[in-house]
């Protein structure tokens, strides 16, 4: 979600705020499976720059794809200052598990312009959520920083030819209420594994939209004011 509050309601008219109350994370005790999971699929296996959310239900995806020679892609806490790379093999295997925090992230990730974006090859994208229906719609927190960072990603020409996405999250059990902006994902992946929610074939189409975005959000959060100013130009 792109603006700062849901709006939308499902077929029942249950909004995502009356959703939100119904589900719950799954709990970062089962993040090792999880890493197990992804790091035995094809879309792992191709990707050689990975987005990923910096939730702990994460953590050891992230130290993962840095042991495994891949680069990481964290985003800034709230977007403010855009993303963190991390080169692999560049922190000693020790300091992995701090590095890939929130906080260790500013220490030892690589604070990217908003021009250094372009050409990262971003190949997939893992985020946490609340829940994930079968159509690949993601339930999340609310605040829409991912769908933020995907548009972003896109606009910046970051992302490959071929992106999947991963959402991290139990299965909604019903079809969950979606906006235009928000991203969804290719699979839901759970301590069973990963599970097919759309065709790949289906063609990720994320744009920024500008006019539901209020102009102190914009300020806020540096590539997308940097957007602003060259789309005005």
């Amino acid at each position: 979600m792109q603006p700062s509050q849901d709006s939308n309601s499902g077929a029942t008219g249950e909004g995502k705020e009356q959703l939100r109350s119904r589900y719950r994370p799954l709990p970062p005790a089962f993040g090792g499976q999880l890493a197990q999971h992804l790091r035995l699929s094809e879309s792992y296996r191709s990707a050689e720059c990975v987005f990923v959310s910096p939730a702990p239900l994460l953590k050891q995806f992230r130290i993962n794809l840095l042991a495994d020679g891949k680069t990481l892609l964290m985003p800034a806490p709230s977007l403010h200052d855009g993303f963190y790379l991390f080169a692999p093999f560049s922190i000693p295997f020790a300091r992995l598990a701090q590095a890939v925090t929130p906080q260790g992230m500013l220490r030892h990730g690589r604070k990217l312009t908003t021009a250094q974006l372009a050409g990262l090859q971003v190949g997939l994208l893992v985020a946490d959520a609340l829940a994930v229906d079968e159509q690949g719609t993601m339930l999340g927190d609310g605040k829409g920083f991912f769908d933020l960072a995907a548009a972003i990603l896109a606009a910046t020409k970051a992302l490959a030819s071929r992106v999947t996405v991963v959402g991290s999250a139990g299965a909604a059990g019903r079809s969950l209420p979606s906006e235009p902006w928000d991203v969804r994902a290719d699979h839901r992946l759970d301590a069973s594994g990963l599970t097919l929610c759309r065709a790949p074939k289906d063609p990720h189409g994320w744009s920024i939209h500008w006019e539901q975005l209020p102009p102190v959000r914009i300020r806020r959060i540096t590539p997308l004011w940097q957007l602003r100013e060259q789309a005005d130009r």
